[in-house]
């Protein structure tokens, strides 16, 4: 019998051993670095005890240098004063010997949390691993208190040290492989969403190659990728999303894995609010992903802009100058060249990809496309998704750049005398490359600039400290020879060749395509401010811009129009209409009380809505009679004055839209036909 107790004893044990726990007392706030509006930062003080804790700040992490400010740097300075913390103590050395004593670790021995900065956590292990000072913070929670960290600061919480190689951040098995381990049984990598580490973890934790250290029991170990300004409160057994409403925190857990498992199948997503035992590695509280931020519904468009931030583009997946003026968008942000190539050009249930209707008019209002490598963005595009986009610029859509996408419109760069391969060429000019790299630029709105109509920029007409990163631009002496462009904002460098030289432009050639606005630097990012400012004026004027609406026909009395074609009938005057769009038409009143009827008889289970207009074409805003509701069948029956009349018909079904945050991009589901057209026939009738 104490056999069989002993070897139950061990089997125990062993289970206990091998899963994922967090300390029998305190708290643990792990985030994954560029905490910017320091809402991660803001629980740790609220959970260690608020402005008046006493809280040590390590910042070993942030650098090798002796030089470095460590005690009283801005990351310190920064914290006393955006917080008003009254007992904050900065804690440094890399020196072990020193970490070992006493007097070292006497402002730990009444802390009621520690805080690591951002950095290189191998610095960390390097100094405090197995001395006074590791002791010190194990005795922090063993206390109740708080112990906190961000990017390096959020690694080193976990037992397996991710990236913890002193030659580079980039190779994920290194010389230093092991954590402070207050988090058991973890693997923690930081900046996971924007740096594109989805899969890094998986290497991690697979090991093909069979660098991990034996000391390391790899089919324990729970990997935790958390997104920038995300983090996770830590208390026993269980954790909270915390940090920016749009961040994530990706859960691998190798035990639910089998080996033909896909890679985007081995993470699972937690949304802010989300809660998850780390013990059971089971779900308790489901997040969700929030869509961006929508104020209305475009007319006779699906939504307001699509955001392309693909394959070799930044792949940003929220759009904070369309938010603050309350546009709808969707976006790709990915760098999966199959599905970009899905999304933009079509797929089994979409024949006409996201960006274009059945007919090929534009489903969106604006196209907007990141910074980052605009040649080689053009080229996995292939020729048929740049054909998908000149044809949405041309029959009407509006688009815009920021340095790369503003190049990625033009015809090529400099004196270059082709077309570069790639390129769109909707914007029939060479643009200028500044050869001005990652600097602040200021602004000079123009006068006369029609950016000016949507904000008046404090007044000086001026935005100082825009990014700026070899982005382009135009010089006066080119802006002479080109037809159709307007000057938006120039730059403000003095002794530099872009001096006065457009920062942004526009360029629109008819009165049927869309606008282009091209923004040589990078103000695309801020959240407030007259940043933001000039770029949602831009994204209006851009709207502003596009195409009039195109007429299918005349409608003629008793004749019976069919609208049925489909995309590869090309034959865009009588193909079927997609969600959310508009189709118009016009007829002719000749003679005064004229009885006139307009019927539509739609495809079954889809909604339709009719609206007449004098004199302009009818949409529901402007509408002088209409007919509205569920259904598929539409009448109306008016006696209207002579002159000339337009009908718009509306296809008021769409699809369900769900952002897929760790992909980057919507799914659709719900009515997903109505993406290929639905069908409708419209007949006139009039009697005297």
């Amino acid at each position: 019998m104490p056999i069989i107790l002993c070897i139950i004893s061990l089997l125990i044990l062993d289970s206990i051993q091998g899963q994922t726990t967090g300390p029998a007392k305190g708290t643990l706030v792990i985030v994954g670095g560029n905490d910017k509006d320091r809402l991660c930062f803001k629980e740790f003080v609220k959970l260690s005890g608020g402005k008046n804790a006493q809280i040590v700040v390590v910042t070993t992490a942030s650098s090798s240098s002796e030089k470095y400010d460590y005690l009283d740097g801005t990351q310190i300075r920064g914290m006393r004063e955006s917080m008003g913390l009254t007992h904050l103590t900065a804690l440094h050395t890399h020196d072990r010997d020193v970490a070992d004593t006493e007097e070292f670790v006497e402002p730990l021995k009444k802390a009621d949390a520690v805080w690591f900065t951002g950095g290189r956590q191998w610095r960390l292990v390097d100094a405090y691993a197995g001395t006074r000072t590791e002791k010190a913070f194990n005795e922090v929670l063993s206390r109740g208190g708080v112990i906190g960290g961000s990017s390096a600061g959020a690694s080193i919480q976990g037992s397996y040290l991710v990236r913890g190689d002193t030659n580079s951040s980039s190779i994920l098995l290194g010389n230093h492989q092991t954590g402070f381990g207050f988090l058991r049984n973890t693997a923690i990598d930081q900046h996971v969403i924007p740096r594109f580490r989805h899969f890094d973890l998986i290497k991690i934790l697979t090991d093909p190659d069979g660098k991990m250290k034996k000391s390391h029991d790899r089919s324990a170990l729970l990997g935790i990728g958390l997104d920038e300004g995300t983090g996770i409160v830590v208390r026993q057994d269980e954790c909270e999303v915390i940090g920016k409403p749009d961040g994530v925190v990706l859960i691998y857990n190798p035990k639910g894995w089998k080996a033909d498992t896909p890679s985007h199948q081995r993470y699972q997503p937690l949304w802010h609010g989300a809660r998850y035992n780390l013990k059971n590695r089971r779900i308790l509280k489901p997040g969700k992903p929030p869509l961006p931020k929508s104020a209305h519904r475009p007319e006779g468009f699906y939504k307001d802009v699509f955001m392309n931030g693909g394959v070799n583009l930044s792949s940003r997946r929220s759009l904070p100058a369309a938010e603050s003026a309350g546009l709808s968008y969707e976006l790709y942000a990915g760098r999966d060249p199959d599905k970009q190539r899905e999304l933009i050009v079509g797929n089994d249930f979409d024949d006409n990809g996201v960006l274009l209707y059945p007919d090929g008019q534009p489903r969106f209002r604006l196209i907007y496309v990141n910074g980052g490598g605009a040649t080689a963005h053009g080229k996995t595009l292939e020729l048929a998704g740049r054909k998908v986009f000149r044809q949405f610029y041309n029959n009407g859509g509006s688009y815009s750049g920021s340095c790369a996408g503003s190049f990625l419109s033009g015809r090529n760069t400099n004196t270059n005398s082709m077309r570069r391969l790639g390129y769109l060429h909707i914007f029939p000019y060479n643009t200028l490359t500044s050869g001005i790299k990652k600097t602040r630029l200021g602004h000079v709105i123009p006068h006369e600039s029609p950016l000016l109509k949507y904000h008046d920029f404090g007044g000086d007409y001026y935005v100082p400290d825009i990014y700026h990163n070899n982005g382009n631009w135009l010089s006066q002496n080119l802006l002479k020879k080109m037809k159709h462009v307007e000057v938006l904002a120039t730059y403000d460098l003095p002794k530099n060749k872009v001096h006065e030289g457009a920062a942004i432009w526009a360029y629109k050639k008819d009165k049927a395509a869309g606008r282009i606005i091209n923004i040589g630097s990078h103000p695309e990012g801020s959240t407030s401010g007259e940043k933001l400012q000039i770029t949602e004026a831009c994204f209006r004027y851009a709207i502003d811009g596009v195409g009039t609406p195109v007429l299918k026909g005349k409608l003629k009395p008793g004749e019976e129009r069919h609208m049925n074609k489909r995309t590869s009938d090309n034959d865009p005057d009588y193909t079927r209409i997609g969600d959310l769009q508009y189709h118009h038409f016009s007829f002719e009143i000749a003679e005064s009380n004229t009885n006139t009827q307009v019927e539509l008889q739609g495809e079954q289970s889809i909604d339709f809505s009719i609206y007449l207009k004098k004199g302009a074409p009818a949409f529901s805003s402007n509408a002088d009679y209409m007919s509205t509701g569920p259904g598929n069948t539409k009448t109306i029956t008016k006696q209207l004055t002579p002159g000339k009349w337009f009908v718009g018909v509306e296809c008021t079904t769409t699809v369900k839209a769900e952002l897929d945050g760790c992909r980057g991009f919507f799914n659709y589901s719900g009515k997903v036909s109505v993406l290929n057209g639905a069908a409708y026939k419209i007949k006139l009738v009039t009697e005297k």
